[in-house]
């Protein structure tokens, strides 16, 4: 009786693997995602990326129910987004300063870090020569300069060229940017240090321009006056100091936005703050020449300009948010607040095939993405951006 049964489980046994044997493999379903673009923003809960194919369909971008790439673990706070660069499909990050990662975002919507690069001390993006950055490699800078190097009396900022294919550093230069030529005390009589905070950095035309101030132990600058320093480029020599006090000390900060762009012919233009607490001026220095032009002087008192990353456009334009503006005829072309009925907030912008594109937030509280056109000076509404958002960082391209 044993044997029988013993039989008759074999026998079911082999049926059932038979059977499996003939039934159609049935592949594991995952879900993919919309990848062309992707839109960087944060929430009152976290930071997210928010992806679609068609950045100017009528949809809406939402991070809720699990539709956002959730990105928050990889952030110290949402506004570190300002020391990260997204290029060729990657998302390059500061992370906390302890190492400088590469992400990439797969096709089933996980956020991976595939490579990584520790500096030797704390680390955070600064500028980026995007022009200079290929395949397999990108060009950029740190937040901060070297401690002052008494004995040169300068400071050192170093740009870093990295090779993406391995995360190593390949090159480094270093600018060597004079200290003041005159002590800062403190209130209390001693010698302040004073800090540089490099708020710009171009490359164009043989030379590279540094938009700095010098500021205190309060992190206030010590003067009202622009500085640039210019150098050769690539030997980095043969650097000066142009300063200027028509206006008032460059604008900006040390992290990813750039306040100074160079048009088609390699003429430098910097965003400085204005004589008026609250305003700010455009200052220009000639291809070829080693000082500020003492004819060009855009003062922008009379404008609500809010800063930010500025954006050479072509076409002898430059976006200055919220303005499109004609800079050698010192002309406002488009006031992108006006013709979209709402608040131009992006960090960084991105611009392809001759249109801007920017995310706008509406009195409504509402959020969406408008494509400016350049060659016709004309606005189009894109998606949607959920409501939730409390800020746009990044638009950008991914493939």
């Amino acid at each position: 009786m044993k044997t029988n049964r013993l039989f008759g489980y074999c026998a079911l046994a082999g049926l059932l693997l038979s059977s499996c044997k003939d039934s159609p493999s049935i592949p594991e379903v995952t879900e993919t995602i919309p990848s062309a673009y992707s839109v960087w923003v944060a929430t009152a809960n976290g930071s997210y990326l928010l992806t679609t194919d068609k950045i100017m369909k009528d949809t809406l971008l939402s991070p809720a129910n699990n539709k956002g790439v959730d990105i928050t673990g990889n952030l110290p706070q949402a506004r570190y987004a300002g020391y990260a660069y997204i290029f060729n499909g990657y998302y390059y990050l500061s992370n906390d300063g302890t190492r400088f990662s590469k992400h990439q975002l797969t096709e089933n919507g996980q956020f991976k870090e595939v490579d990584n690069y520790a500096f030797p001390t704390d680390f955070y993006l600064g500028k980026v020569a995007a022009q200079f950055s290929s395949t397999d490699e990108i060009v950029f800078t740190g937040t901060g300069a070297s401690d002052a190097n008494l004995e040169k009396k300068v400071f050192e900022k170093d740009i870093y060229f990295m090779n993406t294919k391995d995360m190593t550093i390949s090159k480094t230069l270093k600018a060597q940017i004079p200290l003041l030529d005159y002590t800062v005390y403190k209130p209390d009589g001693s010698v302040d240090p004073t800090i540089l905070n490099v708020t710009s950095m171009r490359i164009g035309g043989g030379k590279a321009y540094f938009g700095f101030f010098y500021y205190n132990y309060d992190y206030k600058p010590v003067d009202k006056k622009a500085y640039v320093y210019i150098c050769d480029y690539p030997s980095m020599q043969n650097g000066h100091i142009m300063s200027d006090d028509r206006a008032s000390y460059v604008a900006g900060h040390w992290q990813r936005e750039n306040y100074s762009f160079l048009d088609d012919n390699n003429n430098l233009y910097v965003l400085t703050r204005g004589k008026t607490d609250g305003t700010y001026a455009l200052m220009r220095v000639n291809n070829g020449q080693t000082q500020f032009d003492k004819n060009y002087l855009f003062d922008l008192k009379d404008y609500a300009v809010k800063g930010g990353d500025l954006a050479w456009l072509g076409e002898g334009k430059a976006y200055i948010r919220p303005y499109v503006i004609d800079v050698a005829n010192k002309r406002i072309v488009a006031n992108l607040a006006e013709m979209t009925g709402g608040d131009p907030t992006t960090t960084i912008n991105l611009i392809e095939n001759g249109n801007l594109y920017t995310a706008v937030k509406t009195p409504a509280s509402k959020w969406f993405i408008y494509e400016y056109n350049i060659k016709n000076n004309s606005v189009k509404k894109g998606a949607e951006i959920d409501p939730g958002v409390t800020q746009v960082y990044h638009i950008n391209k991914l493939k």
